[in-house]
């Protein structure tokens, strides 16, 4: 890559700063001699940092100031006393640490600086030839411990060179932790990683260190220059969504920038081999490719590599930061394996997290949802498939219409033919329950009904769900908007094995509508939610019909040919927000159902509630779990965030929702698409330069103003202990807008962010 010698490397304290104002508005909006500059510093620091860098470390050198001259981050501005900290724990249990975070590892008086640049899962169950349970495969999920906490095994790769090159006595206390077992033997940090709440373990590495950064990191990110770009940096909300939008483009740039290869959240500069024998690539590549029959394999990368290293006499290529660059390269080269057309297995990455990549090997013929699908794009098929998330075959396209059920007429089995539960059915012709979202205190389904459950009012249930159950009766509120607007009252309902009974199905519903129920673990009262289709569907002759619905199902029912499949699974999508409870998008049509049933009416048909008041009206006059409440809060602010309904803070007062009928949406309620977008352009500090040191040419030294100034802010930032020393040569520049004066009163923006 020539463009790294030919142009000069940025320094962070001699050159104009990179971390501009358009990084929170998105690549596009970058001046392209901006974007250019900015895609080849980061492909230097990529290079200087041996071939990869995590998404997280890449907007660390944005941010923080990775010098390309040092090789390393300038301490000056970064208080280690804001660093997390990793201390020895007798049962190998520690917090769990965001790729991305300042560390300072401390054994007794000493303290090692490093940056987490990569991690990991690890499972006890994978074994030293790869091989890995089906289940462990695309599972991210924690379990819960005594203490209350949430527990993972992880693998954290630390760069203890990040703040410069370790001295003779690092070296020889970085060798001391790994006696002691801090570090694992090839410098790793493994352990049992501990988090608050279940929902933390699912975020991404650089969603977790967002959330990291907003809470926990909060001083360390007010040394930077990000708030200073923002009208009002005390709002957590817009900095929340300008450190958001400033890690998508990020990512943007450092997957068109040329020279560089992404695999998942990590860049890759490397190129043949990194530093691998290529004999030891190819053992791993082809230990993953060996064709098998039956059922697939699944294998995990890390103990192939370990071992293929190892017997190459290359165990440096995994210790420290290197095992991150033998991954990618080992990964990038079973890719090719994968993507080759005549290849008689099929191979495909299942997992990109689990043991640095989990390769899925299986002869044909394949399942519907993984036939036709990306190879390189982790279905996490294994873990989707234990669980029952991933739905049965279609029936072929050419297969026999399935009879229309006479009006009344019930197709249930005979009595003397024990019926399996529902998400163990293998019949090609029926739905399965579909898993939208389980915790602690919630459990959100869908499931589309058929002729028989409508007849003898049933409700299936799915194994799990039914677990976290209390003891029948059970209440079940039905939200239609149907019959016209079919105002029934909440029934009660009996617990079977598989199913609850005792439902009064209205006339409008048919066979194959989809339920979205909602089930507080523990409690007695559901919710059960159809979706009005925005266009009533017509089949042939037959309709309108207007709510969600299984096509195969209403089709088959009809006696209408069966259409051809579609070819891929919708995952579930589940989005986290800082705070008590993740935001579950399974509960939009039941809020939007709850504020239409209980809201307070407003003009044009509005309706209005306050959060903690609508969780209740949702699940009961009682108390209501402190987590479910939260939950009912986040999806609603995240609803807000996407336009779905209004959000209006009072002084003192908990927010208020507001939903409005669709016909009145074009008047009264911002477009989602650009919403993030209007509210950060207005934010945004046009042309702002962030406060920091500027190098002086030779032969010239600051004023005894601008050290002063320096002095201040540092004060300011880090406290009254911090070490306000000008160095030689340099200035202080205050935060100003572009092309005006600097203030006569120096910065103040970051104050109440310490």
């Amino acid at each position: 890559m020539p463009e790294l010698t030919e142009s000069p490397a940025w320094a962070p304290f001699d050159d104009e700063p990179l971390f501009v104002p358009e990084l929170l508005l998105g690549a596009d909006q970058m001046d392209a001699v901006v974007s250019e500059r900015t895609g080849r510093y980061l492909r230097q620091v990529t290079v200087a940092r041996g071939g990869v860098l995590h998404l997280a470390c890449a907007w660390n050198a944005l941010h923080f100031g990775f010098d390309l001259a040092l090789g390393a981050y300038h301490s000056a501005l970064l208080d280690p006393e804001h660093f997390h900290a990793v201390r020895p724990a007798e049962d190998a249990a520690r917090a769990a640490i965001p790729v991305g975070a300042f560390i300072r590892i401390e054994r007794g008086t000493r303290w090692l600086w490093a940056e987490a640049v990569g991690k990991f899962g690890v499972s006890r169950d994978c074994d030293d030839d790869g091989w890995i349970p089906a289940a462990r495969s695309g599972d991210r999920a924690a379990f819960l411990r005594p203490d209350g906490l949430w527990g993972r095994e992880e693998t954290l790769v630390a760069d203890t060179s990040a703040f410069g090159p370790p001295s003779a006595v690092e070296v020889k206390e970085i060798a001391r932790l790994r006696r002691s077992g801090l570090l694992d033997a090839r410098g790793h940090i493994t352990s049992t990683a501990l988090y608050r709440t279940p929902d933390l373990p699912l975020l991404e590495d650089a969603a977790f260190y967002q959330r990291y950064l907003l809470t926990e990191a909060r001083p360390l990110l007010a040394t930077g220059p990000l708030a200073g770009l923002l009208d009002d940096p005390h709002d957590t909300d817009l900095l929340a969504r300008a450190l958001a939008s400033s890690f998508d483009t990020v990512g943007h740039l450092l997957r068109r920038s040329p020279g560089l290869r992404t695999w998942g959240p990590y860049a890759v500069a490397a190129t043949d081999t990194a530093g691998l024998p290529r004999s030891a690539v190819g053992e791993v590549v082809q230990r993953v490719h060996r064709a098998r029959t039956g059922p697939p394999r699944y294998t995990a990368t890390w103990p192939l590599l370990c071992a293929a290293g190892d017997a190459a006499g290359a165990r440096d290529l995994t210790e420290g930061p290197n095992a991150l660059v033998s991954l990618a390269t080992v990964n990038f080269a079973i890719a090719g394996r994968a993507t080759e057309p005549t290849a008689q297995v099929d191979l495909r990455i299942d997992d990109l997290w689990q043991q640095g990549g989990v390769w899925r090997a299986q002869q044909p013929p394949l399942p519907w949802y993984a036939d036709g699908a990306d190879p390189l794009a982790p279905l996490g098929i294994g873990h989707r498939e234990h669980t029952g998330s991933l739905p049965a075959a279609p029936p072929p396209p050419d297969a026999a219409p399935v009879r229309q059920e006479p009006a009344g007429e019930s197709s249930a089995p005979p009595e003397d033919i024990a019926t399996p539960p529902l998400q163990e059915e293998v019949r090609s012709d029926e739905p399965v329950p579909v898993i939208e979202h389980l915790d602690d205190s919630l459990a959100v389904y869908t499931y589309c009904l058929l002729a028989r459950h409508i007849d003898d009012g049933t409700l299936p249930l799915p194994a799990s769900v039914r677990e976290g159950l209390a003891e029948s009766p059970f209440i079940l509120e039905l939200h239609h908007d149907g019959d016209i607007d079919d105002p029934r009252a909440p029934q009660e309902l009996d617990l079977t094995d598989t199913a609850l009974t005792g439902a009064t199905w209205p006339w409008s519903f048919y066979p194959g509508i989809r339920l979205t129920v909602t089930v507080p673990r523990g409690g007695r009262r559901l919710h059960a939610v159809t979706t009005p289709l925005d266009e009533p569907l017509h089949l042939d002759d037959h309709g309108p019909f207007a709510w969600d619905c299984d096509i195969g199902v209403l089709r088959r029912h009809l006696g209408l040919t069966p259409q051809e499949p579609e070819r891929q699974p919708s995952a579930p999508r589940q989005t986290a927000r800082a705070g008590y409870a993740p935001a579950v998008d399974s509960l939009c049509s039941l809020i939007v159902s709850g504020l239409r049933r209980h809201g307070t009416p407003g003009m044009f048909d509005a309706r209005s509630m306050q959060g903690h008041r609508l969780s209740a009206a949702l699940f009961g006059p009682g108390p209501v779990p402190p987590q479910l409440m939260w939950t009912v809060i986040h999806t609603c602010e995240e609803m807000a965030t996407r336009g779905l309904l209004e959000r209006e803070t009072g002084a003192g007062e908990p927010d208020l929702f507001i939903w409005w009928p669709s016909d009145k949406a074009s008047t009264t309620r911002r477009h989602p698409d650009t919403l993030e977008c209007q509210v950060l352009r207005s934010h945004v500090k046009a042309h702002y330069v962030p406060p920091d040191r500027r190098k002086l040419p030779p032969g010239q030294q600051a004023s005894d103003h601008a050290r002063a100034a320096y002095a201040r802010w540092r004060i300011e930032m880090l406290g009254p202990e911090a070490d306000t020393t000008l160095p030689q040569g340099y200035t202080f520049v205050r935060g100003h807008r572009r092309g005006t004066e600097q203030p006569p009163a120096w910065h103040d923006d970051l104050t109440e962010c310490t």
